[in-house]
C-alpha cells in the first residue's frame, strides 16, 4: 500500500499512523511480543507475587506500614527491573518499531527480526544521545524551567534521527532541533492526544478486578498504544523532513528510478 509521504498537518499524521498500525499490526505487534511483552509480564507477575495488595482508602496505619515495609524490602528488585527497562527493553523496542514503521511507510520490505537487529545495533548510540538530551533538558529546567521544556520539544525527534539516519550524540540533537523548527505546536498537540488515549486505555484496564488478568490486559493495550504513538511520531518525522528538505520529492524521484530500472530489466528479459 502507498502512503502519503509529504508535509502533513495533524489530521494527516493521525490518519497515516492509524493506517500503518492497522495494515501492519501483525508485524509491529510481533516486535512487542518478542521484546516488550514477555519482559513486562514477567516483571509484573513477580511484583504481584512479592508485594501485598495496595491498601485501599481508609486502611489502618498498620496496613500502610506493612505495605511500605514490603516496598522497601523489595526495592533492589524494583530498581534492577526498572533500570533494565529504561536502559535496554524500552529503547530496543522503540528503535525496532521505529525502523519497521519507517520501512513499511516508505514501501520497503520489513521483518520483526531485522528491525530488532537494527534496534540492538543502535542501543549504545541511543544511550549516549539520551544522556546528552537528559543533561540538556535538566540544565534547561534549572534555568527557570521554560528552556528545559523548549529543549524537550527540540530534541523530541532525536531517537528517530539515531535509528533512521545513524547519527548520534550532539549531532543527533542538532539534527532534531533543525527538523522541529516550526513544528513544535504540532508535536505538542500530538503528544496530548496520545497521552489522552493512553490514559483512557489505562482506565479501561483498571476496571478488571482480577489482578493477573488486569496486568495482562494492561500490557497488551499499552503495547498497542505504543505501536500507534510510535507510528504517529515516525510519520511526523518524515513530514518534518518533507517540509525542511523536500524529502517527498527525493523519495518520489527514487521510486520512479526504481520503477524505470524494473521496467528496463523486464524489457531486456523479453
Amino acid at each position: 500500500m502507498t502512503y502519503q509521504i509529504q508535509r502533513l498537518k495533524l489530521g494527516g499524521v493521525l490518519d497515516q499512523a492509524i493506517a500503518l498500525t492497522k495494515n501492519h499490526f501483525g508485524l509491529l505487534f510481533s516486535i512487542m511480543a518478542i521484546v516488550l511483552i514477555p519482559y513486562s509480564l514477567i516483571t509484573s507477575f513477580i511484583m504481584l507475587a512479592v508485594l501485598p495488595t495496595p491498601p485501599q482508602m481508609g486502611a489502618s496505619s498498620e496496613q500502610l506500614i506493612a505495605f511500605q515495609q514490603a516496598i522497601a524490602k523489595n526495592l533492589p528488585l524494583t530498581v534492577v527491573s526498572g533500570l533494565l527497562s529504561i536502559l535496554i527493553v524500552l529503547p530496543l523496542t522503540n528503535a525496532a518499531v521505529v525502523d519497521a514503521v519507517a520501512k513499511v511507510y516508505l514501501g520497503k520490505p520489513a521483518s520483526a527480526l531485522d528491525s530488532i537487529k537494527v534496534g540492538i545495533s543502535r542501543l549504545l548510540p541511543l544511550f549516549w544521545t539520551s544522556i546528552l538530551m537528559f543533561l540538556a533538558i535538566m540544565g534547561g529546567v534549572i534555568l527557570l524551567i521554560i528552556p528545559g521544556i523548549l529543549f524537550a520539544f527540540w530534541f523530541s525527534l532525536s531517537t528517530h534521527v539515531v535509528v533512521l539516519e545513524n547519527i548520534n550524540g550532539g549531532a543527533a540533537l542538532g539534527r532534531s532541533r533543525k527538523l522541529m523548527s516550526g513544528n513544535i505546536g504540532t508535536v505538542f498537540v500530538l503528544g496530548i492526544l496520545m497521552a489522552a488515549i493512553g490514559f483512557g486505555i489505562g482506565m479501561v484496564a483498571g476496571f478488571v478486578p482480577q489482578p493477573h488478568v488486569q496486568v495482562i490486559l494492561r500490557i497488551l493495550m499499552q503495547a498497542t498504544m505504543t505501536i500507534l504513538s510510535t507510528a504517529a511520531m515516525v510519520v511526523f518525522y518524515f513530514s518534518c523532513r518533507c517540509g525542511h528538505e523536500n524529502f517527498d520529492l527525493e523519495h518520489l524521484a527514487q521510486s520512479m528510478g526504481q520503477e524505470t530500472a524494473t521496467v528496463s530489466d523486464e524489457v531486456d528479459e523479453f
